[in-house]
C-alpha cells in the first residue's frame, strides 16, 4: 500500500500534530524527496541573481557549465557563487517547501581543494530544471556568452 500526502502551507499546529503521528510510524514512512517543477521553481527563486546564473547556465549547456564561462572576467574569483545554492535548500526545507534531506540540485565539479572548475545539475534533474527555469524567465534558457 502507498499514501501520498500534499499539504499546501499547513498551520503549525496541524504540522506538528502530523509530523508527531508519521514518527510514531517512521518505519512504514518514506519521505518524497525527489525535485519536481513547483519544487525546483520554488528553489530558483529564493536564489539571488548569481546563484540563479549557474542553475541558468548549467540547464543551458546540457547539465554542466565550466567555472570559466561563469566569470565576469578571466580570473575573477566565484567566491559567493554557490553558498546560496546550499542556504536556500535548508531555508525551503526550514519553511516546509520541501522535506528535510532534500538533495542538492547542483553540484560542484573539481578537485576537492582550491577552485571549482564547473557546476553540474545531474541528468535526472535537467528536465525539471529546465522547465522552472523556462516557466520563470519566460523562455528556454540559454547560454550568455
Amino acid at each position: 500500500m502507498k499514501i501520498t500526502v500534499t499539504i499546501d502551507q499547513p498551520t503549525g499546529d496541524f504540522q506538528e500534530r502530523l509530523l508527531t503521528l508519521l514518527a510514531e510510524h517512521a518505519a512504514n514512512v518514506e519521505t518524497d524527496i525527489s525535485w519536481t517543477v513547483p519544487r525546483a521553481e520554488n528553489y530558483f527563486t529564493r536564489l539571488p541573481p548569481r546563484a540563479q546564473r549557474i542553475i541558468r547556465q548549467a540547464v543551458a549547456r546540457g547539465g554542466y557549465v565550466a567555472a570559466d564561462d561563469l566569470r565576469d572576467s578571466p580570473g575573477a574569483s566565484l567566491r559567493g557563487h554557490s553558498g546560496a545554492l546550499t542556504r536556500a535548500l535548508r531555508s525551503g526545507a526550514m519553511t516546509g517547501e520541501w522535506p528535510d534531506g532534500m538533495p542538492l540540485p547542483v553540484l560542484a565539479q573539481g578537485p576537492g581543494f582550491g577552485k571549482v572548475v564547473g557546476y553540474r545539475v545531474p541528468d535526472d534533474l535537467l528536465d525539471v530544471f529546465r522547465t522552472a527555469v523556462t516557466n520563470i524567465d519566460g523562455q528556454p534558457p540559454t547560454t550568455d556568452k
